[in-house]
């Protein structure tokens, strides 16, 4: 519950140590970091916990009696959706890489192979049980990982046309 005055605390410390530059790229990734997160823990909570625990309550029930401790419960589910909503901030690290020029959209777009590799191996090193629950974990951050690419190209267009419009009215 305290976690958004937490996070204000936090983002008022650090915006004012940025340059104007600086902060125009992290203002709008600061404020769609919590919806990102709160949006994987939503995705982790309703679409992988339910086939994890299915998966782990069934596994070998003929031959053992399952009982589940509420707090060993709790601590897989928290820690699942912990990850799953910090995966959900794959959006903001590469809006602001490209926004401060560190990569481009076409770099992005060409290392794909590999960015679907490193999420793989991310979503086995998340919490995991099986291969569903690891694609469950995967597909996601691949698509948010494109729809992050796709976002990057957009508002570099849209940086490029502003570029344009200030260097025309500052030649008039």
């Amino acid at each position: 519950l305290a976690l958004p005055v937490i996070l204000y605390q936090l983002y008022a410390f650090i915006l004012p140590a940025f340059s104007p530059t600086e902060k125009r790229v992290a203002k709008p990734l600061l404020l769609l970091s919590p919806f990102l997160f709160i949006a994987g823990v939503v995705f982790c909570y309703f679409v992988v916990l339910p086939p994890a625990t299915d998966f782990l309550l069934s596994f070998n029930a003929s031959e053992f009696n399952t009982e589940v401790r509420a707090r060993d419960y709790y601590s897989f589910s928290t820690l699942t959706m912990l990850a799953m909503g910090i995966g959900f901030q794959v959006p903001i690290g590469i809006i602001a890489l490209t926004r401060l020029n560190i990569v481009t959209v076409e770099q992005l777009r060409h290392n794909r192979r590999y960015a679907i590799l490193a999420i793989a191996v991310l979503a086995a090193l998340l919490p995991t049980i099986d291969p569903i629950t690891m694609l469950l974990e995967m597909v996601p951050l691949v698509i948010l990982y494109e729809l992050s690419i796709l976002l990057a190209a957009w508002l570099g267009r849209a940086d490029e046309a502003a570029a344009t419009e200030v260097a025309a009215s500052e030649s008039s």
